[in-house]
Order: structure tokens, then sequence, then C-alpha cells
């Protein structure tokens, strides 16, 4: 989309209406994602500036001062910090687009926070992931009485072990993310490999099939072209989108009930990464290795997801310090590591 000086000005150019326009083209060109963060920023700054008595405002009046009181305003309706970065980001994004079709001049984000604050990452320790592999999942159902209203048992059965079966997949493969592996395609395995491109960041990423993948394979078949049957259509790229979404909705979902079935752990489609870096980490791969495995565009990345554990390997450094100078030999208090929570 180019918008002609010659056609509107500066001054007669309304932000959200240009972002619409802009929410729109990227749909056009299949990039989904971008357009729901997009349109997603926008109606929260419609919210502000609704607020203030507006409908829309123009370019030349988005100043530095206004989008910090936008930035605060978030803060007060609850939105995380990571959260008003993502829409900062979005907005700050349609700006720069502005700015190259001559609309905007200039940068009023350069005082707003667009970064990503650290997190608690949470990640399962390997007798977790052993017993959620090992979890009976219909004795679970059938001795609680845990049947879902409307639902079928069997039905509900097959999809929470599918679901468990995704997260295992996930964590074998490297922590592949939910959409690679929802977009993964047959032709993707070949010679015991499976080959990809991470649609984040472009990375190409190779990792050998292990036993416990290709059981899983084995298991879930489908008629498609992917190489799991999560997605069903092949063509529309829009239907391909809202489809990934709602598998990833019902995917969570399921992960949250065998959470519980396990004692009340915190499971997500990100768990399954977090619990692959952790234990790499553990296992002395360097930060620089677990990057690469993971598909990172920078280091910097990867070490947010393991500083959490760094403390950790800290503790124990210490630990085996102040053992050789006072030769003392108690149990170590932090032989069963600390996990990234």
């Amino acid at each position: 989309m180019n918008i002609s000086n010659n056609q509107q000005s500066i001054r007669d150019c309304k932000y959200l209406a240009y972002a619409e326009v802009e929410v729109l083209h990227l749909k056009d060109l299949g990039r989904f994602s971008a357009a729901r963060n997009h349109a997603c920023a926008s109606r929260r700054f419609a919210l502000y500036l609704s607020e203030l008595g507006k409908k829309d405002i123009s370019f030349k009046k988005i100043t530095p001062h206004l989008m910090a009181d936008f930035e605060s305003w978030l803060k007060t309706q609850g939105v995380c910090r990571n959260t008003s970065s993502c829409y900062l980001r979005s907005l700050s994004a349609v700006w720069n687009k502005a700015v190259l079709d001559g609309l905007a001049v200039g940068n009023p984000f350069t005082g707003t926070y667009r970064g990503v604050a650290r997190t608690c990452k949470r990640a399962m320790p390997p007798d977790r992931i052993c017993r959620l592999r090992n979890l009976d999942i219909e004795a679970v159902l059938t001795d609680n009485g845990q049947i879902p209203v409307g639902k079928k048992l069997r039905q509900h059965i097959d999809r929470l072990q599918f679901s468990r079966d995704l997260f295992l997949f996930s964590f074998c493969v490297r922590g592949i993310t939910f959409i690679d592996m929802a977009f993964l395609q047959k032709s993707d395995l070949r010679g015991g490999v499976i080959r990809y491109v991470r649609r984040k960041t472009g990375q190409r990423i190779e990792v050998f099939v292990e036993p416990l993948v290709s059981d899983i394979l084995n298991r879930h078949t489908t008629d498609t072209s992917y190489l799991l049957p999560i997605l069903t259509e092949q063509r529309d790229p829009q239907k391909m989108y809202r489809q990934y979404q709602n598998a990833l909705r019902l995917y969570n979902k399921s992960l949250k009930e065998l959470g519980g079935m396990l004692g009340g752990l915190h499971l997500s489609s990100y768990v399954s990464r977090h619990s692959w870096a952790t234990m790499a980490r553990q296992h002395d791969l360097s930060v620089s290795v677990i990057s690469q495995a993971l598909g990172h565009d920078s280091i910097r990345t990867t070490e947010i997801y393991l500083m959490s554990l760094e403390g950790n390997v800290i503790d124990r450094a210490n630990h085996a310090l102040l053992e050789s100078v006072f030769k003392e030999r108690k149990r170590h208090p932090y032989s069963s590591p600390r996990q990234i929570k």
C-alpha cells in the first residue's frame, strides 16, 4: 500500500484509518499474525483516544508525550509490561510504514518500552515429563468421574492423548514451537531427519527422528500433506491461520487439564520448549549451541530463556567451592536443580 504525498498530507492523514488499511494489506500478503497484532494494538489505542474524546488522531499530533501517556494508561488498565511492549511495537511498525510513505516524520516512541522483559519461565523436570508420558489418562478420567458435559468420554480421552503426544513430540524435536509443528509437511521428513524453516526467524533446523518421535508419527497419520493431523486446510491461507488459532487454543486447554492430572502443573505450548532448553543447559550444552538448536535469531533471546537457570549453575559452583575450602560433605541443597518457573 502506498499513499502518495499528493493524495493526502501529513496534516490530514489519520493514524487509525491508516493502520486499518495496513492491516488489510498484511492480510493480503498472508501475514495474518502481524495483521492480528496490529489490529489488537489499534483497538487499544482507539480505546485510549476515546477517553480523550477523539475518534482518531493525525500523525502530526502523535508526540512522545502522548505515547508515554498511552503507555502509562495501559499500565492502569492492568496490561502487563510485555503485552504493553507488544502493542507499542505494533503501533511503531505502522508509524514506520507511514514514515516510508511520507506521511509521518520523527519517532514518538523513543521514550516507550518496546523490549522483552524477563518473565518467569516454566520448565518440567525430567521425572514429570516421564510421568506425563506414562499417565493413564483414561483411568484418571474414569476414576475421578471427570467426564466433560456434552462430550463422549472416548473423544475426550483421544483429544488429551493427542495433546500429550504433541507435547512430547515438541520436546523431542528440540522444543519445536506449535506453529512450526502444525505446518510441518510430510516432505520435511526425509531419511530419518526432519528439516524445516522456523516461521518466526527463518532459521533452518534439522532434527534427527528419535524412536519416541517415530512412534508418535506412526500413531497419528494424516491424509493431507501435513506431517501431523493438526490442520486440514491446505489452500486458503486465511482459513489455515484461523484453523491454527483454534488448534492452539484447544491444545493449551488440553495441556492445562493434563497439568491438573499431574498435580497442578502449569502446562502450555511453550513449556516443552523451555523444558528442553533448561535440560540442555543442565547437560552442559553451551548457550550458543542451544540458541542454534532452538532456531533463535540471537543468543540474547536464548539467554532470556535460560536466565533463571543460571542462578542454579552458580549455586552449584559456589557449593563445590565451599566444599573444597571447608571439606564439608553435607548434602548439596541444589542437588535437585532449580527449575525455570
